[in-house]
């Protein structure tokens, strides 16, 4: 017997394989550098990129022993304002892209792109796995590799936390796919790893066990082989139950770590009738936006009781019908049933019913989920298409052309904070957020007018927020129109009285209007609200300076040399002061 094609099949196959991935990769990296490429270009935004990068200290000296400890215990023992919540995944390729590039912007973009691009390979390996379609599984890949709902994770610095647990996520479901077909302890722990992955880089991960019970319907059929067999039916849930355990304590800590930042009660004023029926009108809008990938902006602000019912009753309709559908269908097509649960359990965990911050929706939520309706296209498609494989292909070709040139156009929106904040304003209705960072994006190059416009506008769709108030009153005073910015100052701090850079500023304002007494009174009262603030301090100084009050202006030139002792100035006016007052 001749051994030669024994030997000579196994090796086409593994160069077929090959051949496969290989092409798959070139397209997958031709199409990130079209769309992507641009991001090379790409700034730092003032919108959480500045907290959690731009101005992070911990980034600034790279890896080190203090930063690993930062990484790994921001947010479980104490809380970090430069970490969002307990992610030490997601801050440790912040740290070594900081190690590696320092702080070069286009460089933490281009990482970005290599996980994007990372992310396509690895859903692919995980679709082939589970459903044994490897150009199905590619198309699905390549949809999710160029469509413009997922730009925003891509172009977002901040977004790193989205793109990385997306990393993990699929490589949970690989892992799934490999212990589903032989059951060993050892492949359990490998998918145990990955699912930890997931959570340590961003905790909506907490979906994903949820996500494998759907999977154990189709692809796996593993509850079909089950019938009629409890026994081995509650093994499938059980086997569930570590990943539920990790699950529980992520989404416990996120929690706290969003209380920490006053997230969760920024949402609270939102009733559950408020959040319920956003949160319908949300869903229906990610799958709009897949099908119609127009206005995405960075913030969309929500919409709180001004919503019309009539929206959620339109939404909640097409809802229960896709659902109807999908069920009548799962029979016939049970990718239906396992995708749109997959859209909706993998989007469930940050829809909305637990409120954190104020956005309805965000374009990121859906860079995992959106993997669900792209699974139904393409397998109906395919379907239906399988005898006219020709017209199957030049469908395909122009889905993933179209998609490709509108994230292209998406992608250029992002190059830095004034592109994308202009974009926001014009896609999107009275956005607070968009106007009150474009503001800010005005004030960095001192552009005080249109910063002045921007506040303006941003104040007068939430009058609510006394940090908007401030920053107007500080371009109209820069603009030199005292009134207007003493009665901002004061509209300030008729939200918030603790408002320290108001009380200041208009204590400055009053005393070079001659109001000294008030001034006076208004720097006491910024010192109350901040002791360790050093400016109210001098400012005080120079009030009783002024009004010839050597010793009290002594005191405060001292207290102010407490907190910056190298202060020449300061240390000069003291003397002067302390001459003035012995009369020497």
């Amino acid at each position: 017997m001749n051994p030669l094609p024994q030997i000579q099949r196994p090796l086409r196959l593994v160069e077929g394989a090959f051949l496969r991935w290989s092409l798959l990769l070139l397209l997958c990296a031709s199409l990130c550098a079209a769309i992507y490429g641009q991001a090379a270009r790409f700034d730092f935004l003032n919108f959480d990129d500045d907290i959690y990068l731009s101005a992070n200290p911990w980034l600034r000296g790279g890896i080190t022993l203090q930063s690993l400890h930062w990484a790994f215990f921001a947010n479980l023992t104490e809380f970090s304002p430069h970490a969002e919540y307990w992610s030490p995944l997601t801050l440790l390729s912040r740290l070594a892209d900081a190690q590696f590039f320092g702080m070069n912007a286009g460089a933490f973009h281009l990482t970005n792109v290599a996980l994007h691009l990372l992310n396509a390979m690895l859903l692919c390996a995980a679709l082939a796995s589970l459903t044994g379609s490897w150009p199905r599984s590619a198309m699905v890949a390549i949809l999710f590799l160029a469509h413009p709902l997922n730009v925003e994770a891509v172009c977002w610095l901040s977004a790193r936390k989205d793109l990385l647990s997306a990393t993990f996520f699929f490589a949970t479901l690989l892992a799934y796919s490999a212990y589903a077909k032989r059951q060993t302890m050892a492949r359990y722990c490998v998918l145990l790893a990955a699912f930890c992955g997931a959570l340590m880089s961003k905790p909506m991960a907490v979906s994903i066990p949820f996500v494998l019970l759907v999977l154990d319907g189709w692809p796996l059929n593993r509850w079909s082989q089950t019938a009629g067999d409890r026994s081995k039916r509650a093994a499938l849930l059980l086997e569930k139950a570590p990943l539920l355990l990790l699950a529980a304590g992520a989404a416990c800590l996120a929690a706290m770590s969003q209380r920490d930042w006053g997230a969760i009660d920024a949402g609270a004023s939102f009733t559950p009738a408020i959040r319920i029926q956003n949160a319908v009108v949300s869903y229906a809008l990610y799958l709009r936006r897949i099908f119609v990938p127009s206005g995405l902006a960075i913030f969309y602000p929500h919409p709180g009781a001004s919503l019309p019912f009539l929206h959620a009753a339109v939404a909640a309709t097409l809802l229960l019908a896709v659902s109807a559908a999908v069920l009548l269908l799962r029979r016939k097509a049970p990718y239906a049933l396992s995708g749109w649960l997959w859209f909706g359990v993998v989007l469930g965990p940050v829809i909305g019913l637990v409120q954190v911050g104020m956005q309805a929706m965000a374009d990121r939520y859906a860079y995992p989920s959106i993997v669900g309706i792209f699974v139904i296209l393409v397998w109906a498609g395919a379907d239906a298409l399988a005898s006219q494989p020709r017209l199957a292909a030049a469908a395909a070709a122009c889905a993933v052309l179209l998609c490709s040139f509108f994230s292209y156009v998406q992608a250029r929106y992002w190059i830095d904070s004034e592109h994308v904040f202009t974009h926001a304003v014009q896609v999107t209705q009275r956005n607070d957020l968009a106007y009150f960072n474009l503001g800010d994006t005005f004030v960095r190059r001192k552009a005080w007018r249109e910063a002045r416009d921007a506040f303006a506008r941003s104040a007068e769709i939430n009058p609510r927020k006394s940090r908007t108030w401030t920053n107007l009153a500080t371009a109209e005073g820069l603009l030199g129109n005292n009134e207007r910015a003493s009665a901002d100052y004061r509209q300030a701090l008729a939200i918030d009285r603790r408002d320290v850079r108001s009380l200041a500023s208009l204590g400055l304002l009053l005393a070079k209007a001659g109001a000294n007494e008030e001034a006076e009174s208004l720097f006491r009262e910024a010192i109350t609200a901040e002791p360790r603030w050093a400016e109210p301090y001098s400012y005080l100084a120079r009030l009783y300076d002024s009004e010839s009050r050597w010793t009290e202006e002594e005191a405060a030139w001292k207290a102010f040399l407490t907190f910056a002792p190298s202060n020449t100035g300061a240390q000069q006016a003291l003397l002067r002061a302390r001459a003035a007052s012995t009369g020497s």
